[in-house]
Parts: structure tokens; C-alpha cells; sequence
């Protein structure tokens, strides 16, 4: 029997989809809790971690905004994962609010 030719699906997803996070909370500083740990240090670094495109920090006040876009839900969730939520909820107790969406490649644009 010959070979066939095998026919493979190449066509790109045509709307990619990405995740978005967005974490608000207070300032914090390392001396002031158990973990050593400032706010700043709770949030994702972009260009340090994985599946980070894009990131956004606001500052007012005593509180932080961090907007984030992840090339996945997996990765934003691996981040934003238990120990995280643990360590979370000993610096800021109640004084946080997380966001998880999933967003299309042009509404990441």
C-alpha cells in the first residue's frame, strides 16, 4: 500500500483566548506581618512570571490595583494558586478582592 499524504488541521483558533486578574489591595509593608512581605511583593512580576503578557499597577491612596493578562487560565491560576490565597489572607485579611475572567486576544489588545 502507498503512502498517503496525512492531512493536518493548521488553521490557527481564530479568537485566541487570554485571562485577565485583577487584584485591589492595601498597602502593606514587610514589617507588618509574619511573612515579611510588602503588597508589592504578593503581586506577579512582569518579565519574572510565566504566562504574564501584561500588567498594569495603580497606586492611590493606601491601596493597590494590579491588572494582569495571562496567556492562560492555567497560568493565572497556578500564580494566584492556594499558598498564595493562604498568604493573602494572613497580610490583608478581608481588605482584598481578587477578579479571574477569561477575555479574547482583542480585548487584551
Amino acid at each position: 500500500m502507498a503512502d498517503r499524504p496525512r492531512e493536518t488541521a493548521t488553521e490557527p483558533a481564530s479568537n485566541p483566548m487570554k485571562y485577565l486578574t485583577i487584584v485591589e489591595c492595601p498597602v502593606v509593608y514587610a514589617a507588618e506581618n509574619e511573612h515579611a512581605l510588602a503588597s508589592k511583593d504578593m503581586l506577579p512580576r512582569f518579565g519574572v512570571t510565566s504566562g504574564l503578557e501584561s500588567q498594569h499597577i495603580r497606586v492611590l491612596d493606601t491601596r493597590i490595583t494590579s491588572v494582569c493578562i495571562w496567556s492562560s487560565e492555567f497560568q493565572a491560576k497556578k500564580y494566584f494558586g492556594k499558598d498564595w490565597a493562604e498568604k493573602a489572607d494572613a497580610i490583608w485579611g478581608d481588605q482584598y478582592q481578587m477578579r479571574f475572567e477569561a477575555i479574547d486576544a482583542a480585548s487584551a489588545a
